[in-house]
């Protein structure tokens, strides 16, 4: 781990130490035991944010390779990948080769390199989307300094709508042009990935604009488990609310997204969220930590599978090989 990963885990674990000194670690532990069982319903319900990324995955795949890989092996190796990028100091890079390198070898690694990068920018832009918009739409009138800025924000949230379908349909208007050179073949190896990616939006506008839709549904979706782990906190908010702390967190994550295992980053943020929004910011804190518990229990999970997968493929060579 280089010297700049370790400093940033450390002042995410010293955060951490300040914030349960000034709120009073008893009582923010007192609150984080009250959910007790609930804590299997919390798990659980992420499951759903699961399936609809793996969706968002599939359809960012072109229709004549999404055959070749079935929905529950890309639901596995989606849990993977994103333990994968919780889990390590990677900047969410080693989730995403892990991904293309597990899959089934029925397509060349640079095809399925290409689906993912596809994934991951429909995945950033759904994440973009949930941001601008929730943050213009959603959180509008519930954060008193942010009010200066609600017009602009506003404004720029209609701009982005209204962009949205030219970024979908960029290189298809961009192919019409006068003088554009004639479309390529995708060069061998990992050099034909951008050309790769540059088809699938040619091509496939509508799958790209569907995988996106599926995306932003994931991030709306962990809204319920806001709303959840309050109920339980006993600090209960209404859904307009568990909606926009939701979009303030997304705000947050991207912002830190370098940050493994969001150390300090989770907590801190759903601190300073609960208090903008005048809401209890010790219940904020304690929300913070029961999800990354949640968050860890999924990330142990993806790396136990790879692990069960890599241990499966070393004793399936062998096999081949005596054959």
């Amino acid at each position: 781990m280089k010297l700049f990963q370790k400093l940033i885990l450390l002042v995410g674990a010293c955060t951490l130490g300040v914030l349960l000194w000034k709120m009073d670690a008893a009582l923010v532990l007192v609150l984080v035991a009250q959910v007790g069982w609930g804590f299997l319903l919390i798990i659980g319900q992420e499951t759903g944010a699961h399936l609809l990324n793996t969706a968002g995955w599939s359809f960012a795949l072109r229709p004549e390779h999404g055959p070749s890989y079935p929905f529950r092996e890309l639901f596995k190796f989606r849990i993977v990948g994103d333990g994968i990028n919780y889990l390590t100091p990677s900047a969410t890079i080693a989730g995403e080769l892990a991904r293309a390198a597990q899959l089934n070898d029925s397509q060349p690694f640079e095809v399925r390199l290409a689906g993912v990068v596809a994934a991951k920018f429909t995945q950033a832009l759904a994440q973009f989307c949930f941001v601008l918009f929730g943050t213009a739409w959603v959180v509008r009138g519930m954060i008193g300094w942010l009010a200066p800025y609600e017009p602009a924000l506003l404004a720029l949230a209609w701009m982005a709508a209204a962009a949205l379908p030219g970024i979908m349909l960029w290189d298809r208007l961009r192919a019409r042009s006068p003088g554009r050179p004639a479309r390529q073949d995708p060069a061998p190896g990992w050099k034909g990935v951008p050309t790769q990616f540059r088809h699938y939006l040619h091509d496939h506008p509508g799958r790209a604009a569907v995988s996106v839709l599926f995306f932003l549904l994931g991030y709306a979706w962990n809204t319920l488990e806001v709303w959840l782990i309050a109920r339980m906190l006993g600090a209960p908010v209404g859904w307009r609310a568990a909606l926009a702390i939701e979009v303030l967190s997304n705000m947050i994550d991207g912002i830190f997204f370098m940050v493994p295992a969001k150390m300090g980053t989770q907590e801190a943020g759903k601190t300073a969220i609960f208090a903008a929004l005048g809401l209890p910011a010790r219940a904020g804190l304690a929300l913070g930590i029961v999800r990354h518990i949640r968050e860890l229990v999924w990330s142990s999970l993806g790396l136990l599978l790879y692990t069960l997968h890599l241990r499966g493929s070393r004793t399936e060579e062998p096999e081949l090989a005596s054959r």
